[in-house]
């Protein structure tokens, strides 16, 4: 069960996603989606609100957080809450360039002593039945500039998202194996929810973007208070890694 829920702790990363003008409504689905990726990209950061699942050998991963990620330098912070099966607790992660640093009372049992963060590069992670590559080890500006490499697009209706009309689009890129992948483009030509699904294992991520262009900070915590995994690996409760 925790491993699973180490799993579902780097979803965050994937679900955002380069670089500007607000999609005319006479434009193709695909060009009003690659409008959109780059001017969500060209304002510099976001806010984001997370939902994630995941079911995987009967066990389930429920996760919700908020934070911000600044797409130009590759840096973010979240706050997280976790249920898996009876254990519910909380993380803090902050993401610098391919990095993930997590703090949870989930990982402290398995880490030596005096280390209270876990650093993972997600270059290292691999999980089978999902395309890491793609889905995780990428920051949010990454995955925006995967949608101005769209293989299709399809408009699906206009809906309300925090508080702003939006047209759903459900999308394929030209890279990953992803099975569900839905962009929802604001009036104001910004993407502001991006919905990434998998079936094998059952994964769902959904992520309302907002506050395009404010200010975001977000630092390492200090080296000696981590412990960093060389393989993708986590004493005590098994490896992930590659």
């Amino acid at each position: 069960m925790r491993r699973l829920a180490l799993l579902v702790l780097v979803l965050p990363l994937a679900a955002c996603g380069g670089g500007s003008k607000a999609p005319a409504s006479s434009a193709s689905p695909v060009d009003a989606v690659k409008a959109a990726a780059q001017k969500t990209y060209a304002a510099g950061s976001e806010a984001l609100a997370l939902t994630a699942n995941v079911q995987a050998s009967g066990q389930s991963v429920a996760l919700s957080g908020n934070g911000a990620f600044d797409t130009k330098t590759a840096r973010g912070s979240m706050q997280l809450d976790v249920k898996a099966g009876p254990v519910a607790t909380s993380i803090e992660e902050v993401l610098v360039g391919t990095s993930v640093y997590l703090k949870s009372p989930l990982l402290t049992s398995g880490l030596p002593g005096g280390k209270t963060w876990f650093k993972l590069d997600l270059t290292k992670v691999h999980v089978s039945g999902l395309d890491l590559q793609s889905l995780l080890a990428q920051n949010p500006g990454s995955e925006l500039k995967l949608l101005e490499a769209l293989k299709s697009a399809a408009k699906v209706g206009t809906e309300q998202v925090g508080g702003v009309s939006a047209t759903h689009y459900r999308v394929q890129t030209t890279t990953g194996t992803i099975s569900g992948y839905d962009v929802w483009v604001g009036d104001d030509g910004y993407i502001h929810r991006v919905l990434v699904a998998e079936s094998s294992p059952k994964v769902s991520v959904t992520i309302d973007l907002s506050k395009f262009g404010e200010k975001v900070t977000a630092a390492a915590p200090p080296a000696a208070q981590v412990y960093e995994s060389k393989n993708g690996s986590i004493p005590g409760l098994g490896g992930v890694g590659a």
